[in-house]
């Protein structure tokens, strides 16, 4: 097969994966921690996403050559206009080409979604990624501290009217509104089955009550030792009320209770309130990601090493 768009063709082959079985799994855990190992930072690949893929569509690119598996690309579909992308090249096949075949035919698969934008993830502290993102045409869009629970969770006075629950498909128009208000997600071109597949996509979301009515939303992404806290949004009518600080600390606890090691958040650089919330609540700032915007029909491919 010859490479795309005059890109050189590196040992190995592609391959498009309809959901990832457990072997894929841990060829891709493994190839993270020799990459982590090799670069520092962190790769935002969320296994527990990974790990519940839908099989009816592509969502990740593998490049295999001997022995294994030596790159991957993650597309994550958090809303319709945009999807992230975050990906890897073992330190010992760079410069090859492969992460641009990688995000050759992940754009081609977007494009082909009619998804008009790519978030490129990048460690801010993993320059070549920064340069590969801009030679891609990419520009900062925004960016996010990452945060980690390094302090004991803080204990904080339960109202009783606040609750938290496992979110049910009845509760995905509340949810998607509660984004929309708090991220901008723009849902309301999308009917009720894409809806309820959405729903499915992300498992681990929760709804907080108060009062016995959906005030918020949460998402828990659980995958062996270690948990995300994603999605964490109040109605702005329910902000100011501790409803929020409540229900980190909650989650914070409950998951140190059950012997999760490493729990971690994110947050835009520019939220300086709900900063000043995690922090109290015993998370620490421990690195940034920047997030490059790539026009798709405009990209370029650039140099070669991988995206954090």
């Amino acid at each position: 097969m010859s490479p795309p768009s005059g890109l050189r063709q590196p040992p190995g082959r592609l391959s498009s994966e309809q959901g990832l079985g457990p072997e894929d799994l841990r060829a891709i855990e493994d190839l993270a921690t020799a990459c982590v190992a090799a670069d520092g930072g962190r790769l935002k690949l969320e296994l527990g996403t990974l790990q519940s893929r839908p099989t009816d569509q592509v969502n990740d690119f593998l490049w295999i050559a001997e022995p294994g598996p030596v790159g991957f690309l993650g597309l994550y579909g958090y809303r319709p206009d945009q999807a992230e992308i975050c990906g890897m090249v073992h330190p010992s096949a760079r410069r090859q080409g492969v992460f641009s075949r990688l995000f050759e035919a992940a754009t081609a698969e977007l494009a082909r979604r009619g998804v008009p934008q790519a978030l490129l993830v990048v460690d801010r502290l993993y320059e070549p990624g920064s340069c590969f993102a801009r030679s891609a045409g990419g520009t900062i869009e925004h960016s996010e501290h990452r945060m980690t629970l390094r302090r004991e969770p803080a204990i904080v006075v339960a109202d009783p009217l606040v609750t938290i629950r496992e979110a049910v498909l009845a509760d995905v128009p509340f949810v998607l509104s509660c984004l929309t208000e708090a991220f901008g997600l723009p849902t309301e071109h999308l009917g009720d089955e894409e809806l309820a597949a959405l729903a499915r996509r992300f498992p681990g979301t929760l709804v907080i009550d108060y009062a016995n009515e959906p005030v918020g939303t949460v998402r828990v992404d659980r995958s062996d030792d270690a948990a995300g806290i994603y999605g964490f949004a109040i109605l702005a009518e329910f902000q100011g009320r501790g409803i929020g600080r409540q229900v980190l600390s909650a989650l914070a606890r409950d998951l140190s209770a059950e012997g999760v090691a490493e729990i971690g958040l994110e947050v835009s650089c520019t939220n300086d309130t709900a900063l000043r919330l995690y922090t109290s609540c015993g998370f620490d700032v421990m690195g940034t990601e920047d997030y490059y915007a790539v026009q798709l029909r405009s990209r370029g491919v650039g140099s070669e090493r991988g995206v954090q």
